[in-house]
């Protein structure tokens, strides 16, 4: 019998993506003794950071979805959010599973990290990568322009312009171009800016301690959250973490080879969901063995 071809394989491949991605996800489930849900949001947008409407997404994928003896896997790619959020995302997978593990293909950032924290084992390769753990907060200017940034640059720009201003006057020079920066900042802001912050060292920790290092001290716990937290504010907010360097730190990291068949498969399922997510310019896509739901982003401008 004569098969169809590759030029006809090859364009139900593009023009049935999520169904390619539907296959390769139960492959992975069927070798590997485990669901997998997979989370792409799309880095450099607002709506795709982690939110509150996540975790009701995640639960109604997960509640049409067998778990594989109870282990579920979550491919994760996100460059952060709300890190209420990430709680309930971890806290949703959780009450869905026995086991709880994320992959980390590429990059889990911020919330994205957080979420990984609550997770009872990290795969990672050796070109993925953690971050700080400074949330993202999403701020809206004049005209509803949204502006997402790290909070930590939010109290440092208003701490700069304090500083400029106070120094202008010990010189007898004119504060007033600060002052008026000054005039335009929103004192509440900056100061949710701290508690998200504060909230977010205290979420880690709770996180570590309940799942991923229960066999570890408060102390412990404590000193490695505040590395995640620090290199942060020594560097950037985008100051990306190895592998090597989270273990070193404290984390539970499994190190996968990156051309052995695990991470083939995964990597696989990464690129294909990733090129769909950015091709059809949405926020974020989320995909099972059962189905996939696509969240469209808005035009916002950043």
């Amino acid at each position: 019998m004569v098969g169809r071809g590759f030029i006809f394989d090859l364009m139900d491949e593009i023009s049935n993506a999520p169904t390619v991605h539907q296959r390769l996800i139960k492959s992975y489930e069927d070798r590997f003794n485990s669901s997998l849900l997979c989370y792409i949001a799309l880095f450099g947008h607002p709506a795709g950071a982690v939110g509150y409407q996540d975790g009701e997404i995640i639960e109604n994928i997960l509640r049409s979805t067998e778990i594989n003896g109870g282990n579920l896997d979550v491919l994760l790619h996100s460059p952060g959010g709300s890190p209420e959020a990430a709680a309930n995302f971890i806290r949703v997978c959780r009450s869905y599973s026995k086991r709880f593990r994320v992959i980390v293909p590429n990059a889990a950032m911020s919330a994205g990290t957080l979420i990984a924290m609550g997770s009872d084992e990290i795969i990672m390769s050796d070109t993925s990568k953690l971050g700080p753990i400074d949330p993202q907060m999403i701020f809206y200017q004049e005209k509803g322009v949204a502006v997402m940034r790290s909070a930590k640059s939010f109290i440092d720009a208003y701490v700069d312009l304090i500083n400029q201003a106070r120094n202008a006057i010990l010189n007898n020079q004119p504060p007033a171009p600060f002052l008026h920066l000054l005039d335009r900042q929103d004192p509440s802001w900056i100061i949710e800016c701290i508690k998200a912050r504060n909230a977010t060292v205290n979420l880690a920790k709770e996180l570590l301690k309940q799942n991923m290092l229960k066999d570890k001290s408060e102390e412990e716990i404590a000193e490695i959250v505040q590395k995640f937290h620090e290199i942060g504010d020594k560097g950037t907010h985008g100051r990306s973490i190895s592998a090597d360097e989270a273990r070193m730190f404290g984390l539970r990291i499994t190190k996968e080879d990156k051309f052995g068949e695990f991470w083939n498969l995964i990597w696989e399922i990464y690129v294909r969901a990733e090129t769909y997510t950015r091709t059809k310019g949405l926020a974020k896509y989320l995909s099972s063995k059962n189905g996939g739901i696509e969240v469209q982003a808005m035009q916002i401008k950043i």
